[in-house]
């Protein structure tokens, strides 16, 4: 070995006829290797001028094989099938995942942003909660050079991020205009919580169908749920007070709340409740079960969704992608007619 080739970890592996992350653990004093061992690899090390190689041993070490992932509710069945397709994908590429819920809760997302740090994740997917409105907590993670996908949420306040979302705006469209066709003029829209950070996407293919379809626009065929149910039926009551005004058909952010203004009509035994014809996302597995099912669900695809958001991270974390080169990812939903 000439004089000026540096000593690698390899070198003194061989040497010594020891593994390298044998060589390794010792230099850096892991407790697992006995104290004879660590003696003997430190010795060599000393006496061969072996200095560690930072970047390398920062290569090397960088990849905790670790993603995080911070959603609101994994009670949402959406958010448990799309980590279905987000675990799936990474288990295969030989990632572990660690979830943590926010509940919605800009408090709590940012504690749980602090600990997936702190557990050196390579990347990020998130879901933003209602109330994220300043990015501080998430944009730390790319400060430090671990990438952040954005998922099924769309931040609008974030406009040089990564996201991968669901495309509610056709998905409303197509359920919109499927209404029409059937001869609906009264379409109702029950959309979630009205909140400035996140994109109107349903809300604006619901009016853009009208609008193709030269259907009048009424605003008072229009409610917001922050989905509790309290606030539902209202939202519900609002949207069938006017007699002159009444909905022959509805389309809904999500089935559960549609399903709570189904129970709601039935309740107050709406005259004409056998005929309103009702979309919503999600096309719940048990709805082949039910009597009366909804006339058609938008099916959001949410495995897929994951799969793409847990590939990009992926693409980013192995720096297939610039992590500025800021990608956007859009997953089609599907009409499924019920009827």
């Amino acid at each position: 070995m000439t004089n000026n080739t540096p000593v690698t970890l390899k070198f003194l592996a061989e040497k010594l006829k020891m593994s390298v992350s044998t060589v390794s653990k010792a230099l850096n004093n892991y407790p697992t290797i006995n104290e004879y061992t660590k003696k003997r690899v430190q010795e060599m090390a000393r006496d061969l001028h072996f200095t560690p190689n930072k970047s390398a041993i920062n290569l090397k070490e960088k990849k905790s094989r670790i993603i995080g992932i911070i959603l609101p509710n994994l009670l949402d069945h959406f958010f448990t099938r799309s980590i279905y397709g987000v675990e799936q994908f990474a288990t295969q590429n030989g990632y572990n995942v660690i979830i943590s819920q926010s509940h919605d809760d800009l408090e709590k997302e940012i504690q749980s942003a602090n600990m997936l740090l702190r557990s050196r994740v390579d990347g990020l997917i998130v879901a933003i909660s209602k109330q994220t409105q300043d990015f501080a907590h998430l944009d730390q993670f790319e400060q430090m050079g671990i990438p952040v996908v954005y998922y099924t949420r769309n931040p609008s306040f974030n406009l040089s991020c990564h996201k991968v979302l669901g495309n509610t705006f056709q998905g409303c469209y197509q359920a919109t205009k499927f209404l029409i066709d059937r001869g609906h003029k009264k379409i109702a829209y029950l959309g979630g919580p009205k909140m400035i950070n996140f994109t109107h996407d349903r809300f604006n293919g619901y009016i853009n169908a009208l609008k193709d379809n030269e259907v009048p626009f009424s605003a008072e065929l229009v409610a917001y749920t922050d989905f509790d149910k309290e606030n539902t039926i209202s939202a519900i009551s609002n949207l069938f007070a006017n007699p002159e005004n009444m909905p022959t058909a509805l389309v809904a952010f999500k089935e559960p709340i549609l399903f709570d203004a189904i129970k709601y009509l039935r309740s107050i035994n709406h005259p004409n409740f056998n005929d309103i014809e009702c979309i919503g996302f999600g096309n719940t597995s048990f709805i082949s079960y039910l009597d009366s099912p909804p006339v058609a669900s938008v099916e959001e695809n949410p495995e897929s969704v994951g799969e793409n958001a847990i590939k990009l991270l992926l693409q980013l974390i192995n720096k297939e992608i610039d992590i500025q080169n800021y990608q956007k990812v859009m997953v089609d939903c599907k009409l499924i007619v019920h009827k």
